[in-house]
């Protein structure tokens, strides 16, 4: 694709990817979108809203956070006069307080605000908040231009109103044809290691692997992680922290994702999108907005949240029944191309550049 010649300034607003931190969904994402918007002619003017350091006591990540936040609107200030349009990517868990003040500041510069959402959690946030938040949302950051929204469960939370657009997580893995997968040997858990991604019932449901299969897992440490679980486990191993860009070798080299997470309001885990794009197919739980990329017994098995024993069943399954894995491979592969993002960055750059034509 070839970058338009007319250069559209924009302040994009985001958390990128930084040293000490775990890499996650929300950083990668915004990350991806900036390059995927250059491409396309995109002049962005970056602020970036990641916290310095991860782990560090409550009072002084709180201290953190607020120096963050006047940092931002700081910036805000200063540099929405110089750009035709703000792009604000944030997580929805500070969505109406922090947007609604960058939103009156576009206002007021008569400079239009788009909204990316990553994350679930809005319309519990909304219900649960007082008066005055809700409705500086609805005058506020609802009526934004275009909000994009990350699951198809946020767009009916709020009535699909018209400014409301369906914007998933994406991947653009490059994926040369791999041999056909015929059976299930080498097992892959990816994640940052919450105890409530499922770790430990994934751990647990791999302990009877039959002779010449292996679960491997990757992902950082957190701090309820237990890594004593390892300890003696016969058919398991620690990875490590794969470097960046690792992800995609590592799936091509395995068989089968595990994703059993019960972790509160999971959206579209990048790692699934990944996967599949690789043509591996995921057993996954039941949770959070899974089920809206994951098809049951089409492109992967979904099992119930917190059971070992549904984990281990649908393990045991696949390992008997080659015809339905090798249909599930196909079907991950046939997924994930429905994820790429080229064709859903078009359709963001042609929103963009409409706002700014306006």
């Amino acid at each position: 694709m070839t970058a338009d010649s007319r250069k559209i300034k924009i302040l994009a607003i985001g958390p990128l990817p930084t040293p000490g931190h775990a890499i996650g969904g929300s950083r990668t994402l915004f990350a991806e979108t900036l390059r995927q918007l250059e491409l396309r002619g995109f002049d962005p003017d970056i602020i970036n809203t990641s916290r310095p350091r991860s782990g560090l006591p409550p009072w002084r990540m709180h201290l953190a956070g607020l120096a963050v936040l006047a940092r931002v609107m700081w910036g805000v200030l200063k540099r929405v006069p110089r750009s035709q349009l703000v792009f604000l990517n944030m997580s929805s868990h500070s969505a109406i307080g922090v947007a609604s003040a960058i939103w009156l500041t576009c206002k007021i510069a008569r400079r239009p605000l788009v909204l990316r959402l990553f994350g679930g959690m809005l319309p519990e946030i909304y219900q649960g908040s007082g008066p005055v938040a809700r409705w500086l949302a609805d005058r506020a950051i609802l009526r934004c231009p275009i909000v994009y929204m990350e699951t198809h469960y946020l767009l009916r939370a709020f009535g699909n109103p018209g400014n409301f657009r369906w914007l998933p997580n994406t991947r653009d893995i490059a994926t040369p044809a791999p041999a056909r997968r015929k059976e299930v040997r080498r097992l892959v858990f990816a994640a940052q290691l919450w105890m409530d991604k499922g770790l430990a019932e994934a751990l647990e449901a791999c302990r009877a692997l039959p002779e010449g299969c292996h679960l491997n897992v990757f992902g950082p440490v957190m701090p309820d992680t237990d890594l004593s679980l390892f300890e003696g486990h016969p058919k398991a191993t620690y990875g490590g922290v794969p470097e960046p860009g690792e992800m995609p070798r590592i799936l091509r080299e395995h068989d089968l994702l595990l994703f059993p997470s019960y972790r509160m309001h999971e959206t579209y885990p990048g790692i699934i999108i990944e996967a599949s794009q690789c043509g591996v197919p995921v057993i996954a739980a039941k949770w959070g907005d899974v089920s809206e990329i994951v098809h049951h017994e089409r492109d992967g098995l979904l099992v119930e949240p917190r059971s070992t024993a549904d984990l281990q069943a649908a393990i045991k399954r696949l390992l008997d029944d080659p015809t339905l894995y090798r249909r599930l491979c196909e079907g991950a592969r046939e997924r994930g191309e429905t994820f790429r993002s080229g064709p859903w960055y078009d359709k963001v750059a042609r929103d963009l550049r409409d706002l700014c034509g306006q």
